[in-house]
């Protein structure tokens, strides 16, 4: 059969200052050696790594005397480790590993670390992993040295535990333990929580007012901002529409004046080349200038044929010029020269010639009595004079006929002009009125372009960006917009009554309310916390009575058959001390005086139940031909029988996995040493021995010896034996 605690290593610990190792290969171990030679440092550092934490139950002042102090011979060291082995196969250690490592560590600093399969770990984790596998620093799992009466000396509830730790239900009364330390601590929790409450409420309850008063103002602010998003948003596609609908007549109106413009530009074209084609202007010169060249040329020589016909005339009249007087031939050529000076601006021709007959008849009048004279050379240049000036008669009719129809045509072409610069005109007037339409569509766009500026800033005046504006949908069914802007005005002035928000005031509203929550919630949580763990309690008071009452019998049987064995006779039995219970330990904030009615019921029920969980264990023993009135008459001798007896009951109803005795056999006589020894044979089946002896009978019950020796240098040190091998 395997060993539970298959290895211990010691190192710094104690008089063990180089690293040594005990193997436990076999089911009784003991552990010998004279006086002082560090035999019982073993058994003390299978406490210390077990979690004692009091130096005087490791018999030493302080936890710093535990590491090797050195000698005149050897150096101090600077720690001291104990490290222990278990074989875990049956699962004794809620751990998935065939082997199980615990360790503790403690350096001159006075840190002390434990380790769990070299992972450090808190002794209160490592506590309920010890007591699954029913081990403790303490009890009757582990005796030390002066201990073996340690069940008689102990007290009614020291006892309790003691049995419960080796029925294993030292696991769940740490547990419980554990719960109790946390209801206790949540219950503190819950009052601290509760008068927290009570103090914020008050002022809670004005920061919530004045919170809400804001949130209205919240409130309004949203429908505000709902009113002004719909009212703007229809302006603004409003006037997106009248723009819009602008554009297509004043697009049309481009259009028109663009292609009316392209007519006046043709019509005007057009006239100039009327103006350059038909009206000669130049030519018309060119006739003029001709035909005043043709009647100077006339009228000279109407002057030359005037004077001729005049000399002819006078040439055969009767009287010569010298039978006239000279005044009076002065007096005639006088008037006549004015005469014909005066003709010289005629144009009609028959008005010369009768003014140039009246003067030929009155010159010959004058000449009628010369006598006539040789006119023939002067007749001929006369008939000359007469056929040049009838050319040029023709010539100028010529002329005159070409002016004239010059003129004809100029009238006409003027006629075509007046009538193309009228249509010009027309055509003008049409483009005017095209222009006028351009422009009073420029000046509709312009007016809404500037209600729309206009919008836009009252937009942003309200804090709002420009951008937000074009995106907001039109809603077209809120509200008739006469009554829209009254609701805004409305609420502006709801919103000027309120005031600015505090937002100071809001956020500490903010913080209390989310602190007035969390402690609400964290009320919650502590009392569904405590009811859990009331209900934990509960189960753990349940699985530890029953367990405990279903052995209890046994081990007081079983005590009675091994005090007798021990005492040869007499009578022995464990019983329950019933506590005295009072009802506040039951049911909190009762009294014994104002108890209600409706929880009488309840208080005698749970009163016999808190009873028995709470009971210690007293002994009543009847030693043969001895009358014991009290426990504390007993011998040494009795005592450390009585508690063997008990040890024995005990581990034959619920063997532990081992046990370690400190000389627990010092006490006894021969005989009952060998009664010691023969019962950690038989028990040795079930449970595993680490004993430290003097005893010779005990000795020879081991399987292995382990001899401590130290030598002058005050160190310990170790040899083994095997019995069976030298045997």
């Amino acid at each position: 059969m395997s060993t539970f605690l298959k290895k211990m290593e010691l190192q710094g610990f104690k008089s063990f200052a180089q690293k040594t190792d005990f193997e436990f290969p076999k089911r009784v171990v003991g552990i010998v050696g004279p006086n002082g030679s560090g035999k019982s440092n073993v058994i003390d550092a299978l406490r210390w790594v077990l979690g004692e934490r009091e130096a005087k139950q490791l018999r030493g002042d302080t936890l710093g005397n535990l590491i090797f102090a050195g000698t005149p011979k050897r150096a101090a060291v600077g720690f001291a480790k104990v490290t222990l082995y278990f074989d875990n196969r049956e699962k004794l250690f809620p751990i998935d590993a065939p082997e199980v490592m615990f360790s503790r560590k403690i350096d001159r600093s006075g840190n002390s670390q434990f380790f769990l399969q070299d992972a450090e770990i808190r002794l209160k984790d490592l506590l309920p992993i010890l007591a699954r596998a029913r081990l403790g620093a303490r009890g009757l799992t582990m005796i030390g040295q002066g201990q073996s009466d340690l069940f008689v000396r102990s007290t009614p509830d020291e006892r309790r535990l003691m049995i419960e730790e080796i029925l294993g239900l030292r696991e769940f009364r740490l547990k419980k333990n554990q719960a109790e330390r946390q209801l206790a601590s949540s219950e503190v929790n819950m009052e601290k929580v509760s008068a927290m409450l009570e103090e914020i409420a008050p002022h809670l309850k004005f920061l919530r007012k004045q919170k809400t008063r804001f949130e209205k103002r919240a409130e309004i602010e949203k429908d505000l901002h709902s009113f002004e998003n719909a009212y703007f948003a229809h302006h603004f596609h409003a006037l997106n529409e009248d723009v819009a609908k602008l554009n297509v007549p004043f697009n049309e109106a481009e259009r028109a004046r663009a292609e009316k413009e392209k007519e006046v530009l043709e019509y005007e074209n057009d006239l100039k080349s009327v103006n350059r084609a038909e009206v000669d202007i130049e030519h018309s010169k060119k006739l003029r200038e001709a035909l005043t060249h043709l009647f100077a040329r006339r009228g000279e020589l109407e002057k030359i044929l005037a004077r001729a016909e005049a000399k002819l005339e006078f040439s055969s009249s009767a009287s010569t010029p010298a039978e006239k007087t000279s005044v009076e031939m002065k007096s005639i050529l006088e008037s006549l020269e004015k005469e014909i000076r005066m003709m010289e601006d005629w144009h009609e021709l028959d008005k010369i010639k009768n003014a140039l007959r009246d003067i030929a008849g009155r010159i010959s009048k004058f000449f009628s009595s010369a006598p006539k004279a040789d006119t023939s050379e002067l007749e001929n240049e006369i008939a000359k004079f007469k056929k040049e000036l009838f050319g040029l008669e023709e010539e100028i009719a010529k002329v005159r006929k070409d002016e004239e129809a010059l003129v004809a045509e100029q009238q006409n072409a003027n006629k075509e002009f007046r009538a193309k610069v009228e249509a010009l005109e027309a055509k003008k007037n049409e483009l005017r009125k095209l222009d006028q339409a351009v422009q009073q569509y420029k000046f509709d766009r312009e007016r809404l372009r500037m209600r729309m500026e206009e919008l836009e800033r009252e937009w942003m005046t309200l804090g709002r960006e420009k951008s937000e504006l074009t995106t907001i949908a039109e809603v077209r069914d809120i509200v008739e917009f006469g009554d829209l802007e009254r609701k805004m005005m409305r609420l502006r002035g709801e919103l000027a009554a309120i005031g600015e928000i505090d937002e100071t005031l809001v956020k500490e509203a903010n913080e209390t309310e989310t602190r007035y929550e969390f402690l609400n919630k964290e009320l919650e949580d502590l009392k569904k916390a405590v009811a859990d763990l009331n209900a934990l309690i509960k189960e753990l008071d349940h699985k530890i009575h029953a367990d405990f009452k279903s052995a209890f019998s046994a081990i007081s049987e079983e005590f009675n058959n091994y005090f007798q064995l021990m005492f040869g006779g007499g009578k022995a039995k464990m019983k329950l001390k019933m506590p005295d219970v009072k009802i506040q330990d039951i049911i909190p904030n009762a009294s014994e005086e104002s108890a209600p009615a409706e929880v009488e019921e309840e208080k005698e029920e749970k009163k016999e139940k808190y009873s028995e969980l709470s009971a210690g264990v007293e002994i009543e023993i009847n030693i043969p031909r001895k009358k014991i009135g009290s426990l504390e008459m007993l011998s040494g001798g009795e005592k450390s029988l009585v508690s063997l007896a008990a040890l024995f009951a005990l581990i034959s109803v619920s063997p532990p996995p081992f046990l370690v005795l400190d000389e627990i056999d010092a006490p006894l006589d021969e005989e009952n040493a060998r009664r010691f020894s023969d019962l950690v044979k038989e028990f040795s089946k079930k449970t595993q021995f680490i004993i430290v002896t003097h005893n010779r009978a005990t000795m020879e019950s081991a399987d292995i010896l382990y001899g401590v020796t130290m030598g002058d240098d005050g160190v310990s040190k170790t040899l083994s034996l095997k019995l069976d091998t030298a045997a």
